[in-house]
């Protein structure tokens, strides 16, 4: 793997001590994850329920950075910050939203042709 736009490979493999097996092992893992933050985060947004939402975002944030995925991390990042400022804009939170989606995709297509078929 290399370092692209969406995946920092490099980053990723230091933050799991150099072992290429355990970064493939996580990144199954997030793989399953991840959705399931973003879902969460979705439905509790639209449920004005902040404080789950913020959680789930910042869960995302944090395991996106470790895998590598920098700019899916930064666009969660900015979830979280809407949530914690409990901004209910809707259009601002759809852009944030379909921002932090099309990081997902284009981390997913990164990472796809490493994972086994």
């Amino acid at each position: 793997m290399s370092t692209l736009p969406d995946l920092d490979y490099h980053a990723a493999l230091a933050n799991m001590a150099g072992m290429v097996e355990l970064y493939c092992e996580a990144l199954a893992a997030f793989l399953q994850e991840a959705p399931l933050l973003m879902q969460q985060y979705r439905e509790h947004w639209l449920a004005g329920d902040w404080p789950v939402a913020r959680r789930a975002a910042h869960s995302l944030k944090s395991s996106a950075a470790v895998m590598g995925a920098l700019a899916l991390s930064q666009a969660a990042r900015y979830l979280e910050q809407l949530a914690t400022a409990e901004d209910g804009s809707q259009p601002v939170l759809e852009a944030a939203w379909l921002a932090c989606m099309q990081a997902w995709q284009r981390f997913t297509q990164a990472v796809a042709v490493y994972l086994p078929a």
